[in-house]
Protein backbone atom coordinates (compact mmCIF):
# COMPACT_ATOMS: atom_id res chain seq x y z
CA UNK A 1 0.00 0.00 0.00
CA UNK A 2 1.08 3.15 -1.11
CA UNK A 3 1.89 6.46 0.64
CA UNK A 4 -0.97 9.08 -0.17
CA UNK A 5 -1.36 12.46 0.85
CA UNK A 6 -3.50 13.06 3.23
CA UNK A 7 -7.46 14.91 2.05
CA UNK A 8 -11.03 14.97 3.30
CA UNK A 9 -12.27 12.16 4.16
CA UNK A 10 -16.31 11.54 4.16
CA UNK A 11 -17.32 8.65 6.21
CA UNK A 12 -20.30 6.86 7.02
CA UNK A 13 -21.76 10.18 9.44
CA UNK A 14 -22.16 12.47 5.98
CA UNK A 15 -25.91 12.40 6.23
CA UNK A 16 -25.20 13.95 10.06
CA UNK A 17 -23.02 16.44 8.94
CA UNK A 18 -23.80 20.06 8.00
CA UNK A 19 -22.02 21.96 5.72
CA UNK A 20 -21.01 25.82 6.45
CA UNK A 21 -19.22 28.60 5.02
CA UNK A 22 -15.88 29.79 6.32
CA UNK A 23 -14.08 33.02 5.34
CA UNK A 24 -15.24 35.91 3.65
CA UNK A 25 -17.65 36.21 -0.27
CA UNK A 26 -14.64 35.77 -1.99
CA UNK A 27 -13.40 32.49 -0.44
CA UNK A 28 -16.31 30.08 -1.03
CA UNK A 29 -14.79 27.11 1.14
CA UNK A 30 -16.89 24.96 2.70
CA UNK A 31 -16.10 22.96 5.50
CA UNK A 32 -17.83 20.19 6.76
CA UNK A 33 -18.20 18.96 10.54
CA UNK A 34 -20.38 16.65 12.75
CA UNK A 35 -21.33 16.01 16.66
CA UNK A 36 -20.97 12.83 17.50
CA UNK A 37 -23.58 12.04 19.65
CA UNK A 38 -23.18 8.33 21.35
CA UNK A 39 -19.54 9.07 22.95
CA UNK A 40 -21.39 12.46 24.50
CA UNK A 41 -23.59 10.66 25.63
CA UNK A 42 -21.90 7.91 27.37
CA UNK A 43 -19.71 10.61 28.92
CA UNK A 44 -22.82 12.39 30.91
CA UNK A 45 -23.69 8.71 31.72
CA UNK A 46 -20.40 7.72 33.21
CA UNK A 47 -20.10 11.54 35.06
CA UNK A 48 -23.80 10.65 36.30
CA UNK A 49 -23.09 7.37 37.87
CA UNK A 50 -19.62 8.34 39.25
CA UNK A 51 -21.48 11.27 41.14
CA UNK A 52 -24.28 9.14 42.34
CA UNK A 53 -21.55 6.95 43.74
CA UNK A 54 -19.53 9.87 45.23
CA UNK A 55 -22.73 11.18 46.80
CA UNK A 56 -24.87 9.11 48.85
CA UNK A 57 -28.32 8.78 48.84
CA UNK A 58 -29.16 10.07 52.60
CA UNK A 59 -25.78 12.27 53.18
CA UNK A 60 -23.57 12.66 55.66
CA UNK A 61 -26.24 14.13 58.17
CA UNK A 62 -23.75 14.20 61.47
CA UNK A 63 -20.38 15.69 61.32
CA UNK A 64 -18.04 14.89 64.18
CA UNK A 65 -15.74 17.72 65.63
CA UNK A 66 -12.30 16.41 65.95
CA UNK A 67 -12.55 16.74 69.51
CA UNK A 68 -14.87 14.07 70.09
CA UNK A 69 -14.49 10.85 70.40
CA UNK A 70 -17.44 8.63 69.91
CA UNK A 71 -18.61 5.48 71.66
CA UNK A 72 -18.94 2.41 69.90
CA UNK A 73 -22.19 0.11 69.96
CA UNK A 74 -22.74 -3.15 68.56
CA UNK A 75 -26.12 -2.13 67.19
CA UNK A 76 -28.39 0.76 66.19
CA UNK A 77 -30.21 2.59 63.57
CA UNK A 78 -29.45 4.93 60.52
CA UNK A 79 -29.71 8.90 62.18
CA UNK A 80 -32.17 11.40 60.44
CA UNK A 81 -31.14 14.85 60.45
CA UNK A 82 -32.64 16.66 63.63
CA UNK A 83 -31.26 19.41 65.60
CA UNK A 84 -27.84 18.41 67.26
CA UNK A 85 -25.89 19.05 70.66
CA UNK A 86 -22.23 17.90 70.71
CA UNK A 87 -20.65 17.47 73.79
CA UNK A 88 -16.74 17.57 73.86
CA UNK A 89 -14.08 17.83 76.89
CA UNK A 90 -13.91 21.82 76.19
CA UNK A 91 -17.71 22.94 75.31
CA UNK A 92 -21.49 22.23 74.99
CA UNK A 93 -22.49 22.95 71.50
CA UNK A 94 -25.52 23.52 70.04
CA UNK A 95 -25.86 23.27 65.66
CA UNK A 96 -22.28 24.52 65.69
CA UNK A 97 -22.40 27.56 68.51
CA UNK A 98 -21.15 27.11 71.40
CA UNK A 99 -23.51 27.22 74.57
CA UNK A 100 -21.19 26.72 77.61
CA UNK A 101 -17.97 25.21 79.05
CA UNK A 102 -18.31 21.64 79.71
CA UNK A 103 -16.22 22.45 82.86
CA UNK A 104 -19.08 24.47 84.78
CA UNK A 105 -21.98 22.07 84.07
CA UNK A 106 -22.12 20.27 86.99
CA UNK A 107 -25.11 19.33 89.55
CA UNK A 108 -23.29 21.87 92.25
CA UNK A 109 -24.05 25.30 89.60
CA UNK A 110 -27.35 23.20 88.37
CA UNK A 111 -29.14 21.82 91.38
CA UNK A 112 -32.50 21.94 89.71
CA UNK A 113 -30.50 19.41 86.70
CA UNK A 114 -31.38 22.61 84.13
CA UNK A 115 -28.46 24.19 82.00
CA UNK A 116 -30.13 27.56 81.58
CA UNK A 117 -27.81 28.79 79.19
CA UNK A 118 -28.50 25.61 76.72
CA UNK A 119 -31.97 25.36 77.84
CA UNK A 120 -32.47 29.05 76.30
CA UNK A 121 -30.97 27.57 72.74
CA UNK A 122 -33.49 24.64 73.01
CA UNK A 123 -35.94 26.73 73.88
CA UNK A 124 -35.36 29.07 70.75
CA UNK A 125 -34.73 26.49 68.41
CA UNK A 126 -37.93 24.13 69.21
CA UNK A 127 -40.04 27.75 68.68
CA UNK A 128 -38.51 28.00 65.25
CA UNK A 129 -39.23 24.60 64.21
CA UNK A 130 -42.64 24.82 65.24
CA UNK A 131 -43.57 27.95 63.93
CA UNK A 132 -41.85 27.16 60.46
CA UNK A 133 -43.39 23.60 60.13
CA UNK A 134 -46.87 24.16 61.42
CA UNK A 135 -49.02 21.35 62.74
CA UNK A 136 -50.88 19.94 59.90
CA UNK A 137 -54.82 18.96 60.23
CA UNK A 138 -54.46 15.59 59.41
CA UNK A 139 -54.24 13.24 62.17
CA UNK A 140 -51.55 10.90 60.95
CA UNK A 141 -49.23 13.39 59.77
CA UNK A 142 -50.10 15.43 63.10
CA UNK A 143 -48.95 12.38 65.21
CA UNK A 144 -45.45 12.49 62.61
CA UNK A 145 -45.10 16.29 62.68
CA UNK A 146 -45.72 15.56 67.03
CA UNK A 147 -42.81 13.38 66.67
CA UNK A 148 -40.51 14.77 64.58
CA UNK A 149 -40.68 17.65 66.68
CA UNK A 150 -39.27 15.64 70.06
CA UNK A 151 -36.26 14.27 68.07
CA UNK A 152 -32.59 15.35 69.13
CA UNK A 153 -29.66 13.65 68.80
CA UNK A 154 -26.45 14.08 71.47
CA UNK A 155 -22.98 13.72 69.96
CA UNK A 156 -20.77 13.02 73.60
CA UNK A 157 -17.18 12.27 74.07
CA UNK A 158 -16.86 8.18 75.28
CA UNK A 159 -14.80 9.81 78.51
CA UNK A 160 -17.13 13.08 79.48
CA UNK A 161 -18.46 12.03 82.82
CA UNK A 162 -22.42 11.00 83.21
CA UNK A 163 -23.20 13.92 85.11
CA UNK A 164 -22.68 16.26 81.92
CA UNK A 165 -24.78 14.11 79.48
CA UNK A 166 -27.35 14.04 82.46
CA UNK A 167 -27.98 17.52 82.79
CA UNK A 168 -27.94 18.18 79.08
CA UNK A 169 -30.44 14.90 78.92
CA UNK A 170 -32.29 16.77 81.34
CA UNK A 171 -32.82 20.34 80.01
CA UNK A 172 -33.45 18.69 76.68
CA UNK A 173 -36.39 17.04 78.30
CA UNK A 174 -37.74 19.82 80.25
CA UNK A 175 -37.56 21.85 76.65
CA UNK A 176 -39.69 19.45 74.47
CA UNK A 177 -37.33 16.86 73.21
CA UNK A 178 -38.50 13.76 74.45
CA UNK A 179 -36.90 11.37 71.58
CA UNK A 180 -32.90 11.53 72.59
CA UNK A 181 -30.86 9.73 70.49
CA UNK A 182 -27.59 9.47 70.81
CA UNK A 183 -24.54 9.67 67.85
CA UNK A 184 -22.24 6.26 67.96
CA UNK A 185 -20.04 4.65 65.93
CA UNK A 186 -20.75 0.74 65.03
CA UNK A 187 -18.43 -1.58 66.34
CA UNK A 188 -17.53 -4.79 64.61
CA UNK A 189 -19.55 -8.03 65.94
CA UNK A 190 -16.10 -10.08 65.48
CA UNK A 191 -14.21 -7.81 68.35
CA UNK A 192 -16.70 -8.69 71.00
CA UNK A 193 -15.67 -9.91 74.00
CA UNK A 194 -16.28 -13.73 74.46
CA UNK A 195 -18.67 -14.97 77.24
Amino acid sequence: MSIKKPSSRVGYSVRNMRSIRVGSNKSKRNQLFSLNLVPMIDMFVILVVFLLITFSATGEILLQQADIELPKAYSGRELERYPMIAVSAKDVVFEGVEVIRTGSVTEQNFPDLKVPELSKVLKTAHDAYQSNHPMPNDPEKAKKWLEESKQIIIQADENIDFEVIRLVITTAAIEGYSAINFATLKKARDSAPAS
